[in-house]
């Protein structure tokens, strides 16, 4: 589908909206046609109250992965890296130093997210990095995946991951304002900030990033539409290293398959399949969703907690077939199935009211508004909890299921949110 100036001008009148409605102070969009960069756009405000600038710059989370696999990848197609070589003849972490697994962990297995690694090493009850499965044998999304794959790289090369993906992959497309590793102060002018929820500012006394593999890549709507079209266009890898990181390496439900690096979604009109990633942290939310046999593509990044929201919406008015990709990237049900819900009295619903604490110290909260409960936790959006049991709650657009748990006098004393294996269990700290 072609977007004429009208779909455009309309996107733009959402957006706005949508700014307004979920507290985000600023969108970048980049929208690919035929392989072109039809719309690129930042919309409002630095927080001076000068207009945003088109070269913002904002922090990705997530969506620093897939630039990381394709450097990965680049290094694989080189002959310079092999995908299924085991990590340990350059690197073992000391603390899976004993576990046999440790032996055999390879690329292949972390691009996959099948690394047998929580997402962060603090979910695990002992707070260190633990095998939970034999890696290769099912997909767990690993941020720790990542980064283990990072410092075996690093190791081989004796070259920072930062000095890799300047002259591997930022250089040659000429990403000029794409870093993995920031000072907090270069170019502060034009960084977008982060915000919460209500569209306050979440302010640091540090803003400089360590260069990871899993999060914390900085860059603009421009550069990262260069990447995205590079990507489309086959141009960083050969057809046959594409074939391989297309194809389903792991199956995290049954809309979504895994790819190296890539989340696939395959069964989309006209035999179109989408490669797609997304990023959520505390104040930054962004998305990536490319096409490449129809040669299209689009990025949102946000710079707020509600801002998954906006990049799901941004992308089911961008594109015909946005609001099956958004489902079937997020919900593992079909089309339009909605779980049955029961009617918990207020009197039940008053018991898991309260302030609750993450494992890694980050507040959460749970409160009792007209719609039901709402948990709230910095990084992400306001979760409106749906009954399922009266323990047992699930979510209207993503597919973790939130549960409680009590003490023996049936008071509540955690709340857990459950994302395929990974747990995320906060302790009640508070009525």
């Amino acid at each position: 589908m072609k977007h004429g100036s009208s779909d455009l001008n309309m996107l733009d009148r959402k957006i706005i909206q949508w700014q307004k409605d979920l507290n985000i102070p600023n969108v970048a969009i980049g929208i690919i046609e035929n392989n072109k960069l039809i719309k690129s756009k930042v919309y409002g405000s630095l927080n001076n109250g000068a207009p945003a600038p088109k070269n913002m710059i904002f922090e990705v989370a997530s969506l620093t992965k897939v630039v990381f696999s394709t450097m990965v990848l680049q290094l694989v197609q080189d002959g310079k890296w092999d995908l299924d070589e085991p990590l340990a003849n350059y690197y073992i972490d000391p603390e899976v130093a004993s576990n046999p697994y440790s032996k055999v962990l390879s690329t292949r297995h972390v691009l996959s997210q099948q690394s047998g690694f929580d997402n962060w090493r603090w979910m695990d009850l002992t707070g260190k990095l633990t095998f939970n499965f034999e890696p290769g044998t099912k997909f767990n999304y690993s941020g720790e995946g990542m980064e283990y794959l990072k410092s075996a790289i690093e190791k081989k090369f004796n070259r920072s991951l930062a000095q890799l993906s300047d002259s591997i992959l930022f250089k040659p497309l000429q990403l000029k304002d794409t870093h993995h590793a920031w000072d907090g102060k270069t170019n502060f002018d034009r960084h977008s900030r982060m915000y919460d929820a209500d569209g306050k500012e979440i302010t640091r006394t540090d803003y400089s990033i360590r260069a990871s593999a899993a999060a914390g890549l900085t860059t603009t709507i421009d550069d990262l539409s260069k990447f995205a079209i590079a990507v489309i266009k086959g141009d960083l890898i050969s057809k046959k290293l594409s074939r391989e990181m297309i194809k389903t390496q792991a199956v995290i439900s049954p809309n979504l398959q895994q790819g190296l690096g890539w989340r696939i979604i395959n069964g989309l009109p006209n035999h179109e399949y989408a490669l797609q990633h997304a990023g959520n942290d505390q104040g930054v939310a962004a998305i990536m969703v490319l096409l490449p046999k129809s040669k299209r593509g689009i990025i949102v990044l946000t710079n707020a907690d509600n801002g998954l929201m906006m990049c799901n919406n941004v992308v089911r008015a961008a594109f015909p077939e946005g609001t099956q990709i958004i489902h079937k990237a997020y919900k593992s049900t079909k089309l339009n199935e909605i779980p049955p819900t029961i009617k918990l009295p207020d009197s039940i619903l008053k018991t898991y009211v309260g302030k609750y604490k993450r494992e890694d110290g980050v507040d959460v909260s749970v409160t009792l508004t007209n719609s039901g409960l709402v948990l709230r936790m910095a990084g992400i959006p306001l979760l409106n909890l749906l009954p399922q049991t009266e323990g047992k709650f699930f979510l209207m657009d993503l597919d973790p299921t939130v549960f409680f748990t009590k003490n023996k006098d049936g008071s509540i004393n955690s709340v857990s949110i459950k994302d395929g294996e990974n747990v995320i269990k906060c302790l009640k700290t508070a009525g």
